[in-house]
């Protein structure tokens, strides 16, 4: 595996556990809305299941993005960053329709993928930038 690929692999890594680790740190918030809600009888304990079930989604939308970017065999294709993402973007759309009262944890998910999308359109611009300095190089 070149040194490319690592860094890259690394990244989607250091992401995906930057998300996890964001998601449990929102399951010790309160719950504002519940609490309104409930008049303050509601549920006062860690919400272990919503946030181990949020934990595996983030899981399972890195590996998602792994899949789509496949740094080992990248070689500097502007379209995989451009599905990435879109599916950043539809993954952040598709949660973000729920958020008005959510736990925190959910908000915290939401958050996470809105920030994804940034280092993604970033592999966009960067990908984008060199394939068309190297159209522009190469001899017709």
């Amino acid at each position: 595996m070149k040194n490319q690929n690592r860094i890259v692999l690394l990244l989607i890594s250091v992401l995906a556990l930057a998300g996890i680790a964001y998601i449990v740190a929102a399951g010790f918030d309160q719950d504002q809305y519940l609490e309104v809600v409930e008049g303050g009888r509601g549920p006062k304990g860690y919400p272990l299941q919503g946030v181990a079930t949020f934990a595996a989604i983030a899981t399972a939308e890195s590996l998602i993005f792994l899949v789509i970017l496949r740094p080992n065999s990248y070689r500097k294709s502007w379209r995989r960053a451009l599905l990435a993402l879109t599916a950043s973007v539809a993954l952040s759309l598709f949660w973000g329709m729920a958020v008005m009262h959510a736990p925190p944890f959910y908000i915290a998910h939401v958050f996470w993928l809105f920030f994804s999308a940034a280092p993604t359109m970033l592999l966009l611009f960067v990908v984008s930038a060199i394939a068309a300095w190297r159209n522009a190089h190469v001899k017709h």
